[in-house]
């Protein structure tokens, strides 16, 4: 099935693409004669998938998208105060190629042409040749884009032809001592720097790296420090779009950089990377085509980050109150305000049992101020005596520890384990074939992924899909649900998972949870009866074997 994020982003395209308005770069001889028709669109989210639309093969050089990018890499290298001591932060209002020198000739900030020169210009010390330092950065780009780049001669060579502006500034620069290199290999290096081919795919990527605190999304590679990542964003935010970025704050809202070959890219901090691809240009230098996607995209898609709508979560999902415990169920990303929310909507509603569970399975994710006050809450209703237990499956909050020192009590899902004097082969297709051992009709394939089964026993009905299939070593069967009116509801949101190993004697141990079926569950001890005897009665001698007593908890 093709992609609905995909279609989306191809209408996007599409509604831009007759837009012929702007001008390539005609200073540069090679940027000149670029197809004005190339068009490109690439989103990269923070975990690694990429979707694409258009001319995402097309390489260009990356020009000034570059910038960020090597300021992260000085920050990284000498930190916060010695770079600020070369160059500012602070937006310029003027074009990339305006001077903005300040009264000790240092520049504005990063993303102008002379900050950017000035940047380079720490990459490596100053003692290391052109060459080593363009290989250097050539490499980093690399890493960022994970795949290895190539700087295009073509397009360095026309630009050191045309560079007579940015030797003055590198002139300028050296006379205030901001850099120690001669004019002519300080602008040699910053050009080559911006001669890097790269696709949308790329920069998407690589945007998605800034996005994403400075791990590569796609390799898993720490590239960039998370406060590096952080400052560089700092400054596309108030200078990526030159004298153009208020405009693009109060319309787009998404931290940002443009090159003068066309590529514009944005980030979405802890969601994703985009990049576009439009060589037309505006007269602030930015691309006519990519400002119009950039802005679709805002809009429609509500990535403004100035917006409420970005921020906010729900936080509660519901409260299930029972006999013995209430259960909080939350989701969402928690941060601070969310937190605060979740607390607060606590302290208004009436809870009605001493055993308060707080299930947090439904968290994507916890920032540390989210988390911080979460537990700050729970233990101030600890001590004003609840029983306090945290359902955390997959470890979303961390750490159970409490400010005090104390710990949360975990609750945990139905879990039974047995060791066998089997193959972990034999153990795998054992539990793949339920119809053998569950003793009730089973129909369906458990065993490769993407399939479905199902069974039913008497008056129950229960639908599975397969969720993980990793031949010998794990499988995993999560409950769907059905239309069939005598499916069993006690086991919605849950999944069954058999985690298999072989140790060195040659016995196999299988770990078995039914995620999602927690002691206070209603129906929990006759479901927990029931796989003591499925496993004991069943699956176990299926395999043939007799060896050590099953134990659960």
């Amino acid at each position: 099935m093709r992609s609905p994020v995909n279609q989306y982003l191809q209408t996007i395209i599409d509604e831009v693409r007759d837009d012929d308005s702007g001008h390539r770069a005609d200073y540069i001889d090679v940027l000149k004669h670029a197809d004005p028709d190339k068009l490109g669109l690439a989103l990269c989210t923070t975990d690694g998938q990429l979707y694409v639309v258009g001319d995402g093969d097309y390489e260009f050089t990356i020009q000034s998208i570059s910038k960020p990018f090597v300021y992260a890499l000085a920050l990284d290298m000498y930190g916060l105060d010695h770079v600020d001591a070369h160059v500012g932060v602070e937006p310029s209002g003027e074009a990339f190629n305006a001077l903005s020198l300040d009264s000790d000739g240092r520049p504005a900030n990063p993303l102008i042409n002379a900050g950017a020169i000035t940047v380079n210009q720490l990459i490596g010390g100053p003692d290391i040749p052109v060459e080593q330092r363009s290989e250097k950065l050539r490499d980093y780009f690399s890493r960022l884009a994970g795949r290895e780049l190539t700087i295009d001669q073509r397009v360095l060579d026309s630009e050191l032809e045309t560079a007579d502006r940015n030797m003055a500034f590198a002139h300028m620069l050296r006379e205030a001592d901001k850099i120690s290199d001669d004019a002519h290999d300080a602008v040699a290096s910053y050009i080559a720097q911006c001669a890097v081919q790269v696709t949308v795919k790329d920069l998407a990527v690589m945007a998605a790296t800034l996005a994403n605190g400075g791990t590569q999304p796609v390799t898993g590679e720490k590239v960039i420090s998370a406060e590096a990542a952080r400052l560089a964003q700092a400054v596309m935010v108030s200078a990526g779009m030159y004298d153009a970025s208020g405009r693009w704050m109060v319309n787009v809202g998404i931290p940002a950089k443009s090159g003068v070959a066309g590529g514009l890219i944005g980030t979405l901090p802890g969601q994703l990377g985009i990049a576009s691809l439009s060589p037309r240009l505006d007269k602030q230098g930015n691309s006519v085509r990519g400002v119009k996607i950039f802005r679709k995209l805002s809009d429609s898609l509500g990535l403004n980050l100035l917006s409420s709508n970005f921020y906010r979560a729900p936080g509660i999902r519901r409260i299930e109150r029972r006999d013995d415990a209430d259960i909080v169920e939350l989701q969402g990303m928690i941060n601070f305000t969310s937190a605060e929310k979740i607390l607060r909507g606590l302290a208004e509603r009436r809870l009605t049992n001493k055993n308060l569970i707080l299930d947090v399975s439904g968290v994507t994710s916890f920032n540390k101020a989210g988390r911080d006050l979460i537990k700050d809450g729970l233990m101030q209703y600890r001590d004003d005596g609840y029983q306090v237990s945290i359902y955390d499956p997959d470890h979303t909050l961390s750490d159970w520890k409490f400010a005090d020192g104390t710990t949360a009590e975990a609750i945990r899902d139905f879990t039974a384990s047995f060791s066998v004097p089997a193959t972990r082969e034999e153990v795998y297709d054992a539990i793949t074939t339920p119809n053998s051992w569950w003793g009730a009709p089973v129909e369906g394939d458990a065993a490769e992924q993407g399939s479905e089964f199902h069974y039913s026993d008497k008056d129950r009905y229960v639908g599975f899909s397969v969720k993980e299939a990793d031949d010998g070593k794990r499988v995993v069967w999560d409950v769907e649900p059905t239309d069939n009116p005598n499916e069993d509801h006690e086991w919605d949101d849950t999944s069954l998972i058999f985690d298999i190993e072989e140790d060195d004697s040659g016995k196999t141990k299988v770990n078995f949870t039914h995620r999602g079926m927690r002691p206070h569950d209603s129906g929990y001890e006759e479901i927990a009866k029931e796989w003591r005897e499925r496993i004991a009665k069943g699956l176990r001698p299926l395999i043939g074997r007799e060896e050590e007593k099953t134990t659960d908890s």
